[in-house]
């Protein structure tokens, strides 16, 4: 199942799903997450609304095309679950750090399971889904292509599983930051964001100026002081490689199999010790 998903969550989606219906009508559902069958698409307090274009069929008597009406939600947490939940989750910097950036930790399931419960789906009791079509299996091929959709967006947006747990992004980013260390992450992903101005060349242009007579040409040139002998101690990035975490590890111009940031951290590396090679 994991081949039609990029990353461990929406992974963990689909093998829930796989986990209460067969292989075929998997196999089946996968069609029609396709977007010449997604008709009408719409999330809302965690509920994936959709309309699915469906097949015609004389055999079933069916002459005409189909639209069927398909809704896909997760079992909410309770308030008092999520305040839990949080209050853990603002006590490490790993954790903080990531969400903030849009990810989610892969160590996560560990603070639920501390309350008896999941983040994750795991079962069908994870599920609620409806469809109006005729299939009385549930889910049917129309329930299971939203589902492999969603898994798609998820990949994009992996903070959209907590609204589809009963919590909002937002409210989310609120909580982290009302604590001392989430306030300071907070900052550190923030800083550096100063508007971007655009040079109007690739390259400096030089500016032609006109020295008087009486400059030295050496002088000039060797400057009225001298370089500073010693350098300013370099600062070490509180969050490394913010500027690519901040796309996650499929950006929207990413489309390989891989993580976007898995390649840029082998890339990296391999750049250090080509110059330490040179050096």
């Amino acid at each position: 199942m994991s081949i039609n998903s990029k990353t461990w969550w929406g992974t963990s989606l689909l093998e829930a799903l796989e986990d209460f219906t067969d292989s075929g009508r998997l196999q089946r559902g996968r069609a029609y997450a396709k977007d010449h069958r997604v008709l009408a698409w719409a999330i809302s307090k965690g509920i994936v609304m959709a309309t699915i274009r469906g097949n015609i069929n004389a055999y079933f008597g069916v002459y005409k095309e189909p639209k069927y009406k398909v809704t896909v939600q997760m079992t909410h947490l309770t308030a008092a679950q999520w305040k839990k939940v949080i209050a853990k989750l603002s006590q490490r910097a790993s954790f903080i750090a990531k969400l903030l950036v849009g990810e989610i930790p892969e160590n996560i399931e560990t603070v639920f399971a501390e309350y008896n419960t999941h983040f994750l789906p795991n079962s069908y009791q994870d599920f609620k889904v409806s469809c109006n079509c005729p299939d009385y299996a549930v889910p049917c091929k129309h329930i299971a292509g939203v589902c492999y959709k969603l898994a798609a967006i998820l990949d994009q947006n992996p903070l959209l599983l907590f609204e589809m747990r009963g919590l909002a992004p937002d409210k989310l980013h609120q909580e982290l930051i009302k604590t001392p260390l989430g306030r300071v992450l907070a900052d550190a992903t923030t800083a550096g964001n100063d508007e971007v101005n655009f040079a109007d060349s690739l390259y400096t242009r030089p500016e032609i100026l006109s020295l008087p007579k009486e400059i030295d040409l050496k002088q000039f040139w060797h400057g009225s002081s001298s370089l500073p002998t010693e350098l300013p101690e370099l600062q070490a990035a509180s969050i490394p490689a913010l500027v690519i975490k901040k796309g996650g590890d499929y950006p929207l111009f990413w489309q390989k199999s891989g993580s976007f940031i898995t390649v840029m951290e082998d890339f990296y590396i391999r750049v250090r010790k080509i110059n330490q090679k040179v050096l």
